[in-house]
């Protein structure tokens, strides 16, 4: 029995490359990088040399698995098997599509925010939210404040009013 989670990262820039890197330091279990995709081969070529030099031994990803194409998430999430996960760090106005061909294909799905960016696109994706959550699949979303230490510890000093009241926050 093979029980090693394999990721796919489409979308190649720097928050792709952060976030599978991410996704390659749990030690709960095995995990490899199999598949990357982006539309620019420089931004691949640098992620998969950044992704090498800290993850060697978990960076499985041969030339034939790296995609250099607008439909290149397709290839990159059919290198995976369902309960797998494709990590998505693309433009918002494409996520909806990979996400939606990511359902269908019963993989699981960690994508970096924003999410979308305007009504229509929203609606879609809650759909589409549904319909991960009827297929039992587990979708995150990178929102960095969520974990940060130091936000939670401003956050409870505005609320006990430690700070006292509040003019402007940037």
């Amino acid at each position: 029995e093979d029980n090693t989670i394999r990721v796919a990262l489409i979308g190649c820039g720097g928050r792709g490359t952060g976030a599978a890197s991410n996704a390659l330091t749990v030690d709960n279990g095995p995990i490899e990088l199999v598949a990357m995709a982006d539309v620019f081969d420089y931004k691949m070529k640098q992620s998969y040399e950044s992704l090498v030099g800290q993850h060697k031994d978990k960076v499985k990803v041969p030339e034939d698995r790296k995609f250099i194409a607008f439909d290149g998430y397709k290839k990159a999430i059919d290198c995976l098997r369902p309960g797998d996960i494709a990590v998505m760090a693309t433009p918002p106005a494409f996520r909806w599509v990979q996400f939606e061909y990511a359902i269908s294909k019963g993989v699981n799905v960690f994508m970096e925010k924003p999410v979308t960016v305007d009504g229509p696109s929203s609606v879609k994706m809650l759909e589409l939210a549904a319909k991960s959550v009827e297929k039992n699949l587990k979708v995150g979303v990178g929102l960095m404040c969520r974990h940060c230490d130091a936000r939670r510890e401003l956050y409870r000093r505005i609320k006990d009013g430690a700070i006292g009241e509040i003019q402007l926050l940037r």
